[in-house]
């Protein structure tokens, strides 16, 4: 009997495709997988953002990967990508991008570490391919050199 119960304890916790560690928001690391591919916008930044690390940053084709981390855990959060509508007069230009987070007021405290995908052909400095700018991401210290493909 008490190999039936721990079977069936084991593959309940591999069967949560989404979740690497189950976590009850209670301080547990939970790992989800890759969120649906989103979209960067231009323009004004005002929103509140809730607290996110950036652990990896880059840039393939016209996509920008971004991994994250934030504690949450019991409700749901959404993500978007603003860059600012100004942008240096450098060749080539540079143009300042938020990570914006709304979490909902989420208490709990479970460490989620999440894969982000942007679609980023609208921070583009010219959509033209070869047109290039540097992307200074709020929260991460290096610029990313962006070509538009």
């Amino acid at each position: 009997m008490k190999t039936i119960l721990l079977s069936m304890s084991v593959l309940m916790l591999l069967a949560c495709g989404t979740k690497k560690i189950a976590g009850d928001g209670t301080g547990q690391t939970i790992e989800m997988k890759t969120e649906k591919r989103l979209t960067a916008t231009v323009g004004k930044s005002e929103m509140s953002t809730n607290q996110t690390k950036i652990t990896s940053a880059s840039i393939k084709g016209n996509k920008l990967m971004l991994s994250i981390s934030y504690s949450g855990g019991c409700k749901e959060h959404s993500f978007s990508l603003v860059g600012d509508e100004a942008i240096s007069k450098s060749l080539p230009p540079h143009r300042t991008v938020y990570l914006i987070h709304s979490g909902e007021q989420d208490l709990c405290k479970a460490m989620i570490m999440k894969d982000l995908v942007f679609d980023i052909k609208n921070l583009a400095y010219k959509q033209e391919k070869g047109s290039e700018i540097f992307l200074k991401i709020d929260g991460w210290e290096e610029e990313l050199k962006y070509t538009f493909e």
